[in-house]
C-alpha cells in the first residue's frame, strides 16, 4: 500500500487542527449566543421586508408625510447632511415658514408640529450612502430604515433581559421580541418613526440600568442621549421619560441615601429634557414647565436634594427619608395647583385619555387606533406568554424594595400594560415589556423547579412527604408547552405576507393579485391631470396620500392638527351641497375626493348587478366614516346611518348567507349630505345601489333594508373614477352652475 505523501499529511492535520479549534469556539457559550442572536435578527429583519415582493411602497399613512419631511432636509443640506439637520433647529430663529400642501389655504409650519426623528435618519443615511457612490432613491432609504432598526432590537433586548437577571432571559426575550406580531405590524417595510424609537427607548433602559450598576456617569450621558433620540422620533417619548422618573421617585424614598442613582438619573434625565426643550414641537415649555413634565423634575429636585443632603453632611440617614418624602409631595402639590391654575401649560386630549381613559375628547374617540381594546386584541397579539408576563411581573414586584432591575422591570410591565389598555395603539407599547418579563417568568419557574429534578433524593413538601420527581417533570413539561404558541404562531410569518395599503387600496389582505389598486389610479390621474396648487377636499385619512403622492393641497390630513378646520370639512360632507359650497369656497376647493370600497352582487334572475357597502370595519370608507364626522360636528349619526345605535342593520340574504350592509338612513339629512350624494353618484359601471326601488317600487329580492334614492349631485362634476373598481371618484366643484355630467 503506497504511503501517504508528507504534504497530504500536513494539510490533514493542519485541517484536523482548524476543525477542532473552530468546534471548540463553537462550543464557547458567547459564541452560541452569538449565533443564536443573529439568527433570531435574520428572522425579525426578513419577516419585515417580506412586503418588498409587491414592490418599494410605504406602507399606511404617516410615513408618506415623514418621507415628505426627508425630502425638506435634503432640499436645505447644500453643503452637508448638517445644513439640513441645522435647518430644522433653526426654526426658533425663524418662525414664519408655512407650506400649504398641508392644511389648506392656511398651511402648517412643519417643523413647530413635526418631530424629525425618522426624517432625520433617513435623509442623513441617504445622504451618506449617495457622497459613497450608490445611486439609490431616498424614498427606497426611507423604506429600509423601520425595518432595519426594529430588528436592531433584538440585540437590545439580549442586552436589557441580561441585565435585568442574566444571559437566558436576554436570549428569550429576543428570540420573543422578534416574532411579536404587534411589533413586527407597526415597525415592517415602509413604516413609520416606532421601528427607530423603541430600540432607543429599550437601549436607553439598558444604559440607565448599567450606569447605575457601574456608576458610570459616561453610562448615564449615553442613557440620556439614547432617551433624545426617542424624543426626536416618537411622541410617546413621554413614556420612558415619564417611567424613568417614577421609578426615580419611588427608589429615592425607598433609599434616600442613594447617591448613585441620584446622580445617574439626574444626568439622564437633564439631557432628555434638554432635547425635548431645543425640538421645535415641544420646547422649553414642555420640558420644564408643563403638567407632563411635573414628575421629571420632581424627582429631578429630590435627586439634586439627595446629592446635596449627601455631600454636604446636612441630614441624617433618618431624616434624609423624612425630607425627601415631604419635599415629593409638596413640590407634586405645587405643581398640579400650577396647572390647575393655567400657570404651567396642560396635557393633550389623546395623552389625557391614556392616563384617564374615560375622559375622552371627540378628536380622539373617533380616530379608529385610539379607541380601547379588548381582551381578544391582547389574547391575538401575545396568546400564553402573558400568563408568564404576569407571574414574572409579580416575582419582581416582590423584590422591588432592595432590587432596581426588579423595581423597573414591574413599573415596566404595570405601566405599558395600563397604556395598552387604554389605547389600541400602544399595545406596540407593551411588546417589549411581554417579551422581557415573559421569559423573566419563565425562567424563574425553571430555577425553581430544576433543583428539585437534579436532587438525588425524592421531594419532601412542608408536610415532609416525599414526591415523586414524575410529576413535577410533567409539570414542566407542560409549563414549557404553554410558552410555545408564540414561538408556533403563524400569524406573523402568514400576515406579513399583506401588501401596503396604497397598493391594495385600505382592505387588508394577503392573497392579492392587484385587483384594488383604485387609489394608485386616482393619485396618478390627479397629479397628471389636475393643476398645480390646486386645493382639494378630502376626510383627513386620504390627506398624506394626497399631498405626498400628487403635490396637490389638501384641507386636512392625518395629523388631524386643526380641530375647526376638521369640523368645517365635516360640515360641508354632511350638509346639503348649498351649504357645503360655501364651506369649500372659504377655503379655496376646487375638486373633491371620495372613497368608497363598494362591493357587487349579481342578481340571479335578471342579471342586473348591485352594489352595496358591507357592514365590516376592515372595508370602511366614507360611508362608514361619516358616522364619525357626525360626531365631529355633535350630530346624531342615526340621522345618516340607519339602525345606528338600534342594534339593527341592512343585510341581504344570497344563497342562503347573509350579508351585513351598511347603508344611508331613509331621512332628509342622508339625502341631501353632499357626501352621500357624492358617493352614490352614478358612473360608467356602477348604475343602481342596492336601497334603490327595483321594479314597481319594490326591494331587490333577498335585501331587507330601506328603500328610497338619493339624488345626485348638482353643483360636481365627475371628472373620474378610479380603476379597475371606481372606489376613489374625484369630483369638480362647480360653483357657478347647476348642471353635472359624468366623464
Amino acid at each position: 500500500m503506497p504511503k501517504m505523501p508528507k504534504q497530504v499529511k500536513r494539510v490533514g492535520e493542519k485541517t484536523l487542527q482548524i476543525l477542532s479549534l473552530l468546534l471548540y469556539h463553537v462550543s464557547n457559550s458567547k459564541v452560541v449566543t452569538m449565533l443564536i442572536l443573529l439568527l433570531t435578527f435574520s428572522i425579525a429583519l426578513l419577516l419585515r421586508l417580506t412586503p418588498m415582493k409587491w414592490g418599494i411602497y410605504l406602507n399606511e399613512f404617516d410615513p408618506y408625510y415623514e418621507y415628505y419631511l426627508a425630502e425638506k432636509v435634503i432640499e436645505h443640506s447644500k453643503n452637508s447632511i448638517l445644513d439640513g439637520i441645522i435647518w430644522w433647529f433653526s426654526w426658533w430663529f425663524d418662525r414664519h415658514e408655512k407650506d400649504t400642501l398641508f392644511w389648506a389655504p392656511f398651511g402648517r409650519d412643519l417643523r413647530r408640529t413635526s418631530q424629525p426623528g425618522a426624517a432625520l435618519f433617513s435623509s442623513t443615511i441617504y445622504w451618506i450612502l449617495n457622497r459613497l457612490g450608490f445611486d439609490v432613491s431616498l424614498y427606497t432609504v426611507h423604506a429600509f430604515v423601520p425595518p432595519i432598526g426594529a430588528a436592531t432590537a433584538v440585540f437590545i433586548a439580549y442586552l436589557l433581559g441580561k441585565e435585568i437577571k442574566d444571559e437566558r432571559v436576554g436570549v428569550f426575550s429576543a428570540l420573543m421580541i422578534s416574532l411579536s406580531w404587534s411589533y413586527i405590524y407597526r415597525t415592517n417595510f415602509g413604516a413609520k418613526h416606532e421601528g427607530i424609537a423603541i430600540p432607543f427607548m429599550l437601549l436607553g433602559f439598558y444604559l440607565f440600568l448599567k450606569a447605575y450598576r457601574k456608576s458610570s456617569n459616561l453610562y448615564s450621558i449615553l442613557a440620556g442621549l439614547s432617551f433624545g433620540m426617542v424624543v426626536l422620533s416618537w411622541g410617546a417619548y413621554l413614556y420612558p421619560w415619564n417611567l424613568i422618573a417614577l421609578i426615580g421617585i419611588i427608589w429615592l424614598i425607598l433609599h434616600p441615601s442613594d447617591v448613585r442613582f441620584a446622580k445617574v438619573f439626574f444626568i439622564t434625565n437633564i439631557i432628555t429634557q434638554l432635547f425635548i426643550a431645543i425640538t421645535p414641537r415641544f420646547g422649553p415649555k414642555i420640558a420644564f414647565y408643563s403638567v407632563v413634565a411635573v414628575l421629571p423634575i420632581v424627582t429631578s429636585i429630590t435627586s439634586l436634594l439627595v446629592m446635596i443632603g449627601h455631600f454636604a453632611k446636612i441630614f441624617t440617614r433618618k431624616n434624609l427619608r423624612i425630607v425627601v418624602l415631604s419635599t415629593s409631595i409638596a413640590l407634586t402639590v405645587v405643581l398640579l395647583v400650577a396647572w390647575k391654575l393655567g400657570a404651567i401649560s396642560s396635557i393633550a386630549g389623546r395623552i389625557l385619555a391614556i392616563v384617564i381613559p374615560i375622559w375622552r375628547e371627540v378628536g380622539v374617540t373617533t380616530v379608529a387606533e385610539h379607541a380601547i381594546p379588548g381582551w381578544a386584541s391582547f389574547y391575538s397579539d401575545y396568546s400564553t406568554i402573558m400568563l408568564f408576563a404576569i407571574f414574572g411581573g409579580l416575582i419582581a414586584f416582590l423584590r422591588a424594595k432592595h432590587d432596581l432591575p426588579s423595581m423597573f422591570s414591574a413599573l415596566l410591565i404595570m405601566t405599558s400594560a395600563y397604556a395598552a389598555s387604554s389605547m389600541a395603539r400602544l399595545t406596540l407599547l407593551l411588546a417589549p415589556s411581554i417579551a422581557l418579563l415573559g421569559t423573566y417568568g419563565y425562567i424563574e419557574i425553571l430555577d425553581s423547579i430544576f433543583p428539585i429534578l437534579c436532587a438525588k433524593e425524592k421531594y419532601r413538601t412542608l408536610k415532609r412527604r416525599k414526591v415523586s420527581k414524575e410529576p413535577i417533570a410533567i409539570s414542566l413539561i407542560i409549563i414549557t408547552l404553554l410558552l410555545l404558541p408564540p414561538f408556533i404562531n403563524a400569524r406573523p410569518i402568514v400576515n406579513s405576507h399583506q401588501p401596503p395599503l396604497i397598493l391594495s387600496s385600505s382592505v387588508p389582505l394577503i392573497r392579492y393579485n392587484y385587483e384594488y389598486t383604485d387609489w394608485l389610479s386616482a393619485l396618478e390621474w390627479i397629479k397628471n391631470n389636475i393643476p398645480e396648487n390646486t386645493i382639494i377636499a378630502t376626510w383627513w385619512d386620504y390627506g398624506y396620500w394626497i399631498s405626498v403622492n400628487t403635490r396637490m393641497k389638501t384641507t386636512c390630513d392625518n395629523a388631524t392638527l386643526d380641530t375647526k378646520q376638521i369640523q368645517r370639512i365635516a360640515r360641508a360632507f354632511l350638509s346639503p351641497e348649498d351649504e357645503a359650497l360655501k364651506i369649500f369656497k372659504e377655503l379655496g376647493v376646487e375638486y373633491v375626493v371620495v372613497y368608497e370600497p363598494f362591493q357587487a352582487q349579481i342578481l340571479q334572475y335578471f342579471g342586473i348587478r348591485v352594489y352595496y357597502s358591507v357592514l365590516y370595519p376592515a372595508l370602511g370608507g366614507d360611508l362608514a366614516k361619516s358616522v364619525q364626522m357626525a360626531r365631529w360636528i355633535g350630530e346624531d349619526p342615526a340621522k345618516y346611518i340607519y339602525g345606528y345605535g338600534e342594534g339593527k342593520y341592512a343585510y341581504i340574504e344570497v344563497q342562503g348567507r347573509r350579508i351585513p350592509l351598511l347603508v344611508p338612513a331613509n331621512t332628509p339629512e342622508a339625502k341631501n349630505a353632499t357626501l352621500y350624494r357624492l358617493l352614490f353618484a352614478k358612473t360608467h359601471d356602477r348604475t343602481r345601489f342596492i336601497f334603490e326601488p327595483f321594479f314597481g317600487g319594490q326591494p331587490i329580492q333577498g335585501y331587507n333594508g330601506p328603500v328610497f334614492t338619493i339624488p345626485q349631485p348638482k353643483h360636481f362634476k365627475l371628472v373620474y373614477a378610479s380603476q379597475p373598481n371606481e372606489w376613489v371618484l374625484v369630483f369638480k366643484v362647480l360653483y357657478n352652475t347647476t348642471s353635472t355630467g359624468n366623464p
